[in-house]
Order: structure tokens, then sequence, then C-alpha cells
């Protein structure tokens, strides 16, 4: 597959290196320092975090990061390369799974992003807020008014920048002006190339037969149910993510450190009976020197939902056997740590297409590919600034006794969530397939399970923050997530089969084309299932006073003084939709709570 980053784009500098103040690639230069607060990880919410905390100019903030800026990367700057920009990548932390005996055994690619941005930086760019129903169930099991959807709905706003798409094109009833924020760090726009395809998928509700599929003007709106145009974290042609927090300004703030391509090998403990973290040690590689630098207020863990448990454990708090068996002194036995893993799996199914309308022509064929290159480079448009995907369906389940799914196990958050999406897209995407082919244009139509009951884990392989964790996912361990996936499938090939799509869609790809009954769909699952990398869960709220989860509805760490959890971790439920907008959202949030704390 041909890589747009390969291009004269560089010379267009659409990187400029950002302009510094305190900026470190020596853990050493900040040995021995005293923060206010330290946070550890500059991804999409450790960003955010440090961001908003370092606007108190009373405040003295450090960022460690583990990865570079990534900066001048165009393959994670690129819409459209998101596909090549992870996994397998220098900027990615490129861990893998424990094999699964439900998916024929096998180990699954797991990346993380590693850097400035963190996975925001190669997710492939959707937006999506998540059903207000989501929202609603977590401020109820916290019984934190603050967690529910018209709360939480202002952070939305505050971080979002919507933008109009580059092409040109009219948007009329394709959102609702003025639900998203305009001024915000994190740029959102509707799909910038308006591919001949899409306004066909559109009119699906009206096709004979399609009563059942609703056009949705706004998936964001906090009513996601139906088929609708899907938003990206993309302005201007480029990605948007979390790195647009450290904005040349930010960096030079006085009261703000980063020290990048360094790891946070432990949490650091204050003696005495209480157990209280004061800071944490920096290491660059595995046998290097260690430094410590101290954290007078908190530290904030912003590292995922992979690296964050594992840096709780191998600092001691987790599950007391599991630390005892690994030779790490207990801090705080915290059962919870780690437990609690979810994640959306999803099949990645391919229709043929006979439009030429697609990335796969750009691909494919140097004459398009250069009227491409030439377009982007005049006005930020066509193909390269699109991305992955530019079309969503929400859809539900219906309820089977025999299947195990009924209302009492039923994960979604309401009846207004969904239990699985579709996301369509054009091109070929390769996830789980060896090569790319080299002919064809295709059409994606991504099967989602949102509501997964299989739940999974992250534990120690060993006491080293060097080591990757064992990451089990637990996907399909439950037989009604295949019942839901069976479902989301069945749909897939019906979207497929729309009158509107008849003179566009000529086949089903590969062994996509041999699921006409449930046992060929089973194996179908088995064989091709895929999770979409939205970890969440492992270090998950609870009710304070209560031993339910890891951290409080403020995200401080039961148990723990000095000590909070901001990012995917710390939900309880897996959101119904993707998760990079819900975590910025959390860390919005978490930023006034850690303001307040301390008399801001």
């Amino acid at each position: 597959m041909r890589s747009f980053a390969s291009s004269s784009i560089v010379a267009l500098g659409l990187l400029a290196t950002a302009a510094r103040g305190t900026v470190y690639t020596d853990p050493s230069s900040v040995s021995g320092k005293t923060y206010d607060f330290i946070v550890v990880g500059g991804g999409t919410a450790g960003a955010v975090v440090a961001s908003r905390l370092s606007e108190i100019s009373a405040f003295k903030v450090l960022l460690v990061e583990a990865g570079g800026t990534n900066e001048g990367n165009l393959l994670i700057e690129l819409p459209i390369e998101a596909g090549i920009a992870s996994p397998n990548q220098a900027w990615n932390w490129n861990y893998t799974t424990k094999a699964n005996p439900n998916i024929d055994n096998r180990s699954l690619l797991y990346p993380r992003g590693f850097g400035g941005g963190g996975s925001s930086s190669v997710n492939y760019c959707i937006w999506t807020r998540g059903p207000s129903d989501d929202w609603n169930r977590l401020a109820s099991i916290s019984g934190d008014s603050g967690w529910n959807w018209n709360s939480i709905t202002k952070y939305y706003k505050k971080l979002e920048a919507w933008t109009n798409p580059t092409g040109g094109q009219s948007t009329v009833g394709d959102y609702t002006p003025g639900l998203a924020g305009t001024s915000g760090p994190i740029k959102i726009s509707l799909p910038n190339h308006l591919a001949d395809t899409y306004p066909k998928l559109m009119n699906i509700p009206n096709d004979p037969g399609y009563s059942s599929i609703k056009y949705n003007q706004d998936i964001n709106s906090g009513s996601p149910l139906g088929l609708g145009w899907l938003p990206g974290s993309i302005g201007g042609g480029v990605r948007s993510s979390s790195y647009n927090y450290l904005s040349s300004t930010v960096q030079a703030r006085s009261n703000l450190d980063i020290v990048w391509d360094t790891r946070v090998a432990k949490l650091t403990f204050k003696s005495g009976s209480t157990v209280a973290v004061n800071g944490v040690t920096l290491q660059q590689t595995s046998n290097g020197p260690l430094y410590n630098v101290t954290a007078s207020s908190e530290v904030i863990v912003s590292a995922g939902a992979v690296a964050s448990p594992q840096l709780l454990l191998v600092s001691g708090i987790g599950p007391s056997a599991q630390l005892k068996a690994k030779g790490i002194p207990v801090k705080y036995n915290s059962p919870n740590v780690g437990a609690n893993f979810q994640d959306h799996p999803w099949t990645v199914n391919k229709f043929s297409v006979n439009t030429l309308d697609t990335p796969d022509t750009v691909n494919e064929n140097t004459t398009v590919y250069n009227q491409q290159l030439a377009q982007y480079e005049t006005n930020s448009s066509g193909w390269l600034a699109n991305g992955l995907a530019g079309a969503m369906y929400f859809g539900r389940t219906p309820y089977s006794s025999s299947a195990g799914f009924t209302k009492s196990t039923d994960k979604a958050s309401g009846t207004g969530a969904p239990h699985y999406e579709l996301v369509i897209g054009l091109g070929f995407l390769r996830v789980n397939e060896p090569s790319t082919p080299t002919t064809g244009n295709y059409m994606t139509v991504g099967s989602v399970l949102l509501a997964p009951l299989s739940v999974g884990s992250i534990t120690l392989n060993t006491a080293s923050i060097w080591d990757q964790p064992i990451i089990d996912p637990g996907f399909l361990s439950n037989a009604a997530d295949r019942y839901i996936m069976d479902s989301a499938i069945q749909q897939a090939k019906f979207i497929g089969a729309a009158p509107s799509l008849k003179n566009t869609v000529t086949g089903l790809y590969g062994d996509f084309a041999n699921t006409n009954t449930a046992a060929a769909r089973l194996t179908y699952m088995e064989s091709w299932l895929a999770p979409i990398w939205h970890p969440v869960g492992t270090a998950a709220i609870g009710k304070k006073g209560t031993s339910a989860g890891v951290v409080n509805p403020d995200l401080t760490v039961k148990g723990v003084a000095g000590l909070r959890v901001v990012d995917a971790s710390v939900f309880t439920y897996i959101p119904n939709g993707h998760t990079q907008g819900p975590v910025y959202a959390v860390a919005e949030r978490a930023s006034d709570l850690i303001k307040a704390a301390h008399g801001h």
C-alpha cells in the first residue's frame, strides 16, 4: 500500500516544531526537584491534565512521557494514514495479547500510542461522545452527579472546535449546528472528501424494506441510534490529537516542565503508617540510572488502561497475592487493579465496489495519486485529508434467553444506547490480512461490539515496568457476545444489500462472503475477530466508601493519598461508542476537580 507521507508533502511544513520552555529529554535534569503535580503520560488524558493544571501559575507541573514528541511525523498527521500509523511502528507500544481459545487461540496485536498525544495520535480519528445513558449510568454508580450527561456536555463543548470540511461541500442537514464546541483544542469535522458512495448510504433509510434504519442527523446528540455522518478529530485536513493541548504557548509556560523519552519506573511513597505517594522514579533504559522526583500535592497517572494498572502494580498497589508472587512489597492491597478489562472487538467486513472514488484508486493509480497530492497541497482537501470512515450506524440487538442475552445481562447503558456499531468507510482497511489487494475498489463496514459482556484483565508478567504486562481481553468468553456480534455481521450484510447501493456494491470480499449460516458466522468471528483498541476499566470508578473499583468518583485512588488515575482506566463500563471523546471529557473534568481540591 502506498504511503502518502512518502511524497513531497513533507515540503509543506505542516508540522512546525513547537517552541519550548522547560522541555527535557534527559531525566537527570529534573532529578531531585519538587513539583506540585507530576503527570505520568502525555497521551489523550495526560496532555489535557498537564495543560489545564499549568494554567494556574501557582502550580508547578511536571509531565513525563515515555515516548518522543512525534512532531514532523506525517504518518500520524495525515488522517488517511491511520491504518498505517498503527501498529508495528516506533511510536507505538506494540503490545500483544495473551492467546485466546475463543478465537482460534490467536494472540493479537495490541498497539497503544507511544509519544506526544498517545493513542489520539494513532487512532482512526473517529469522534463520538457516546449516548447520554453512558454518562447518566456513570453518575448513578459513582454517586456523583457531576458525571451525568448534562454536566459532562459542557466539557465536550469546551474541548471541541467544530471545523468546516476543506472540500467546501454543504453540510446542511448533516449535523446539528450549535451542538459541538467551537473554540477548543480538538478540531472536529465531517468528511473532507464527499465520496460518491456516502450520499447513497445516507439514502438507505428511504429504501423499500429498510424502514428499520433511521437517519440520525447528529450521532453526538446523546441519542446515537441510527445511521448518520461520522465526525472525525480532523481539522484543515490534519489529525487533531491531544498534542494540541501542548501548543508552543503551553510548552513555554514557566511553571510546566516536560520530560520526553523517559519512563516512570515506580511511584515513591512517604514513610509512615498512612499509604501516601510522594513522587516518582524515572528511568530511560531498563538498566539505566534511576532519578527521583517529588510531588508535594499529587501524582496523576494517565498512562492508559494498559500501562496505568501496570505502574500501580509494580509500585505495590494491587491484589496482594499477585504482588507477592512477583516479589513486590505490598503498599496497598487493591484487589481490582488490572481487573475489569473491557474492549470493543470487531470484524472488519469488506465489500467489492465498482466506484473508482475510493482510496484504493489513489493507492493503485499513479496519475490519480499525483492529482490527489496536488489537491492536498493546494487546499488540504481530497482523500489525503479524509479519515478512514465517513458514516456510522448504531444499532441494538433483540434479546434472546437462549443466547444468554436478556435485559438483566445487557451491558448497554440504557435503551437509547447501542449494542453494536457499523463503522463505514471506503477503501480496503487491512487489520488482520497479511497484505492489501493491489487491484480493485472496496467498502469496509466494521461490525463493532459496543456493550460486551466478556471481561479480561491486565496482570504482571514481571515486576519490571520495562516488561510488557499480560493482556487478556477475554474476547467472546461470554456466549452472549457471539450472539450480538452475529447480529452485527448480519446487519453489515443488510446495509450492503440496500437498493441505494445496488449499482455500487458488487459482492462480499474474502471469508465475509461465506457467512450465510450462524455456524459460518461463528467461524468467521473466530478467524477474523480483532480488537478495535479501546481498552478501559482497569482502574475503575467505584462509589466512595465501598470496596468497588480502584478509584473514587473524584478519581483519587482508594486507600492511597496523593494519587489519582485519569484516563480510560477509570470507566466502570466501556462507553457504548468510540472512547477518545469520553477520555477527553474525563480529563477535562478531572482537571477541574484537581484545581478545586487545591484551592482553584
